[in-house]
């Protein structure tokens, strides 16, 4: 259920190659292969691991594209893509293939900010904060039903390459 590598596409987002200013560290962190690994806390389940491996790149649109393997205990392993592109400014747009809807988001120094909705249901924000030295980067995930944290998430998420 980790989005780290959701995150990660999001954190990429950038416009045409022509147009845009070049990628900030933040942007930069998510070309390439990443791994990530943490915890999911479930409200009245307890918690469990998760983990994720990630191929990011910018394609020829100049949005960054994020191929993720989510590896959840408990759970049957499970491929998401991602896509986003700047949107102007410090906005993020895109999408995510178990998303319902657009992914929102924003781009702040060295935080990225989403937000979408799942297609089974829960509504997602995420918080991507890349660390000193650009090596690695901490994933905060909230995920509600009706208002209600119903799951949490914190995950450490490194660069590979």
């Amino acid at each position: 259920m980790t989005l780290s590598s959701l995150l990660a596409l999001l954190l990429l987002a950038a416009q045409a190659p022509a147009a845009h200013a070049p990628a900030t560290p933040l942007e930069r962190f998510f070309v390439g292969r990443t791994e990530g690994a943490g915890t999911v806390h479930v409200l009245l389940s307890g918690r469990h691991a998760v983990r994720h491996r990630s191929v990011g790149r910018i394609d020829r649109a100049g949005a960054l594209t994020m191929d993720e393997l989510l590896e959840e205990e408990g759970k049957a392993p499970r491929r998401r893509i991602w896509r986003l592109v700047r949107a102007g400014g410090d906005r993020i747009g895109g999408t995510i293939s178990d998303a319902r809807g657009p992914v929102t988001g924003s781009v702040s120094g060295n935080v990225l900010r989403l937000r979408y909705r799942l297609a089974e249901g829960p509504s997602v924000e995420q918080r991507i904060t890349l660390q000193a030295g650009g090596r690695s980067a901490a994933n905060h995930m909230i995920f509600r039903r009706f208002g209600i944290v119903v799951a949490r998430v914190e995950q450490v998420i490194r660069r590979v390459e």
